[in-house]
C-alpha cells in the first residue's frame, strides 16, 4: 500500500472512530487528555529511538494538545 493510500485510509478510519465517539457523547476534554497522556508516555519511552525531527513533531503535537486542553 502506498503512503498516500495509507494516509487516506487512516483519515477514513479516524472519521469512523470519531463518529462513534460523538455518538456516545464522549467529550473532547476526555479524548484530548487520553491522547495527550499516551503521546507523552510514548515520547518518554522512545526518546532514544526517534530522530530529532520525530521528537520535535511529537513535542509540537503534545504542546498543541496541552493548549487545547487548557480551554476546559
Amino acid at each position: 500500500m502506498s503512503r498516500l493510500s495509507e494516509i487516506i485510509e487512516n483519515h477514513h478510519s479516524l472519521d469512523q472512530l470519531f463518529a462513534i465517539i460523538k455518538h456516545h457523547g464522549v467529550n473532547a476534554e476526555y479524548v484530548s487528555t487520553a491522547i495527550l497522556s499516551q503521546f507523552e508516555q510514548r515520547l518518554e519511552e522512545s526518546e532514544e529511538d526517534e530522530s530529532q525531527e520525530e521528537q520535535t513533531c511529537s513535542q509540537a503535537f503534545i504542546d498543541d494538545l496541552k493548549q487545547f486542553g487548557a480551554r476546559f
